[in-house]
């Protein structure tokens, strides 16, 4: 009888205990296109698997330092599924941090943010304002990348230039992005604004 699950597994904890001994292989890469092309396919399975990755990530039991690599691939997947599911289980993990999690799995999460189409500003806002280091830092530079998008209602772009202006977390060095990203919005109002691909990517990579 065929396994049910990916990796020739029968359960999801089982799965995640494979995915622990290959993620530093070669054929880790090759696992996650295909469970990538079964989330598309919306396999129950896959899903009961993905679903158990971001809650042994929300409790802990994956972890950053241990498992960069499940769950920044676990995200990856998330990203290319890109739909309302997908969005509201990387908003939810967000919203539970309750530790600390590495500057770069940071930068990956709130990067990634703005690429699902279901995405809502005014919630990311609220993140952003939260008192949190962590999730407040998320939503900081999440904010930032839809502001040089130009993807922000007057209103709301209002509103995020006076926080901004009187933001106050400084536990992530998020200095250079308010600031930059303050300058951007200037120089929007002012006609200008335009950024190029790669100005893009070293304002959240310096």
């Amino acid at each position: 009888m065929p396994s049910a699950f990916p990796l020739n597994t029968n359960s999801a904890n089982e799965c995640i205990i494979e995915l622990k001994k290959i993620q530093e292989t070669k054929d880790f890469k090759t696992t996650l296109d295909e469970l990538t092309a079964l989330a598309i396919e919306n396999d129950k399975n896959t899903w009961a698997l993905i679903y158990q990755l971001m809650r042994d990530a929300d409790s802990g039991k994956l972890s950053w330092a241990l498992h960069k690599e499940i769950l920044s691939g676990t995200i990856y997947i998330l990203t290319q599924v890109g739909d309302s599911k997908s969005y509201r289980l990387l908003i939810n993990y967000i919203k539970s941090l309750d530790r600390t999690i590495p500057v770069g799995a940071l930068e990956l999460i709130s990067e990634i943010l703005p690429t699902f189409t279901e995405l809502d500003s005014d919630e990311i806002i609220k993140i952003a304002s939260q008192k949190d280091d962590i999730r407040s830092a998320i939503g900081i530079i999440a904010l930032s990348k839809l502001v040089i998008e130009n993807r922000l209602s007057p209103e709301q772009r209002t509103h995020i230039q006076d926080f901004f202006q009187s933001y106050t977390n400084t536990k992530y060095y998020l200095n250079d992005v308010l600031e930059s990203t303050l300058q951007i919005m200037e120089d929007q109002d002012a006609g200008g604004g335009k950024i190029g691909e790669n100005d893009l990517h070293s304002l959240f990579s310096d």
